[in-house]
């Protein structure tokens, strides 16, 4: 380039010079105006132009521009991931317990007597968390997500973990799981598809469970956490196609995950949780079944969207998360897990600041251990949700679950016959829930306060309880977050005993949150 420019400005010279020749010859005769001082004047500015440095500044200043433009653009091109990930630290106190409360479940194989205590009381969770993604675009059209998460809770080394059974240590004291591992393209202009672990959402329901049957959920520490942060995600195909206002998905669940329940014994399933004696001394295992065709699961949606609201049809074959006991060989009790099938139908109608929600569910062929008989249940909701005050949004949601064929044994809390031993089910012919819920965003959107409450009974009534939870998520700033609340469980006066159990579980907590 700078060649080129010195050409350049060697011809423009000799240009200039040739017509200062001319110049002179056409001037000659006028005395006035000496030929030296004409070429002084006439080449002043192109000695000026010729210099070097004043051509390398200006003519490749640009270019310089257009490199270091190019540059970026090639990294940008390149960067075809991003890492992300957060750091947590939660902690929780238990006030309501003032002692050892929950009695080890008597194990005399191990040498455990039943009447030994363990402490639940005071601080219930020193829990480090370490969340980890990676995304990734393969093409215009293909990507893929992995997500990690691991936590530890340091709590029971505190208290002296030689002091908890094995089954509380290993359901509360470590977790780690692959959260996301797919990869998701497109095959044709209508049609989309996902392999791999993943959650699907199904239904409307922002706090009860109607139609959203397809991930399991993890429900150790109950009313802690929301739905939405509660499901297991599976591996499965998922195949979408989209015409019109309408998106058909089709879903084949590869894997048969389990809901990760309390571990018995502990301060979420006391050995009293299926009333005052437990019908045997420890908590029979559970049967994990294997990946093989006869546990393959299969699910079908058709979704329509249109002006103002949308409805959504489902079928599925899964994993029911309600166990069965099943007696083996040995003597011994075992729990399984066997598929319903479910159709249902969901929808959302939009009027101002009002919305309305709507879901049904027919589930068929399910298991209860108080029958012989597998029954049929009918699950339905309706919700409405208002935003009409300033950063204030109100939810209540009604849901009723009426079991077909019922028979008055479900119900009863002691069951005895020759058969294998059985956990009450403790089911209502009809049994109502209720979850109401407020929400109020303020310092300029930095600030979230929310409150929930769930209960349930056989009417408006809710004798069999629930909790309430007050808390409030606050961004500090674009990498720090933190969130408190406050727990409380509320005891039922009716015969299903499970909130009763947990009535002194109260707790407060905090966490802070690392985003990076």
């Amino acid at each position: 380039m700078r060649s080129l420019s010195l050409v350049l400005a060697t011809l423009l010279l000799s240009n200039s010079l040739s017509y200062a020749d001319d110049l002179d010859a056409a001037m000659e005769g006028f005395d006035d105006t000496p030929a030296s001082t004409l070429d002084e004047d006439a080449l002043s500015g192109f000695d000026e132009e010729s210099s070097d440095d004043g051509l390398d500044s200006d003519a490749m200043a640009g270019f310089d521009d257009e490199e270091t433009e190019a540059i970026d653009m090639e990294e940008e091109k390149e960067k075809w991931y991003s890492f992300s990930g957060y750091v947590s630290v939660l902690g929780a106190y238990n006030y309501a317990q003032k002692g050892p409360s929950a009695a080890y479940p008597g194990n005399p194989a191990m040498n455990i007597p039943a009447d030994k205590q363990m402490d639940f009381s005071g601080l219930s969770r020193a829990r480090t968390k370490l969340d980890l993604a990676l995304e990734m675009k393969h093409s215009k059209n293909w990507k893929s997500r992995i997500e990690v998460m691991g936590w530890y809770d340091a709590s029971w080394a505190i208290h002296g973990r030689e002091n908890y059974t094995q089954d509380v240590l290993d359901t509360y004291e470590y977790f780690y799981d692959l959260k996301d591992a797919y990869i998701q393209g497109t095959l044709s202009d209508s049609v989309d598809i996902k392999i791999g672990r993943q959650v699907v959402i199904w239904g409307k329901s922002d706090s009860i469970r109607i139609t959203d049957v397809i991930n399991p959920l993890d429900n150790r520490e109950p009313g802690m956490v929301d739905i939405k942060d509660l499901r297991l995600s599976e591996t499965m195909t998922k195949l979408d196609y989209y015409f019109g206002d309408y998106g058909l998905s089709g879903i084949i669940i590869h894997e048969p995950r389990l809901q990760i329940e309390p571990a018995f014994g502990s301060d979420y399933r006391p050995r009293d949780v299926f009333g005052p004696t437990a019908p045997d001394s420890v908590f029979p295992d559970a049967y994990q079944p294997s990946w093989d065709i006869e546990n393959t699961q299969f699910a079908l949606s058709l979704d329509g969207r249109y002006e103002g609201w949308d409805l959504s049809w489902y079928a599925a074959n899964v994993m029911n998360s309600r166990f069965g006991i099943t007696k083996q060989d040995d003597g011994t009790s075992l729990r399984t897990f066997d598929k319903i099938y479910m159709v249902g139908a969901a929808t959302n109608i939009v009027s101002g600041a009002w919305l309305y929600k709507a879901e049904a569910a027919y589930i068929m062929d399910i298991d209860y251990r108080s029958v012989e008989e597998n029954k049929n249940r009918l699950d339905s909701l309706v919700g409405i949700d208002y935003s009409g005050f300033s950063k204030t949004v109100l939810s209540v949601e009604l849901a009723n679950r009426h079991v077909f064929a019922y028979e008055d044994v479900m119900l009863q809390d002691t069951l005895s016959g020759t058969g294998p031993k059985i956990f009450p089910d403790y089911e209502r012919q009809d049994t109502m829930q209720v979850a109401a819920r407020a929400s109020y965003t303020f310092d300029h959107d930095n600030a979230t306060l929310n409150y929930l409450i769930s209960m349930i009974g056989a009417s408006v009534k809710f004798q069999d309880g629930g909790f309430q939870r007050l808390w409030m998520d606050y961004k500090l700033n674009d990498s720090f977050t933190a969130n408190a609340g406050v727990v409380d469980y509320i005891g039922g006066n009716g015969i299903v005993p499970f909130y009763n159990a947990i009535d002194n579980n109260d707790r407060v907590y905090a966490e802070i949150v690392y985003n990076f």
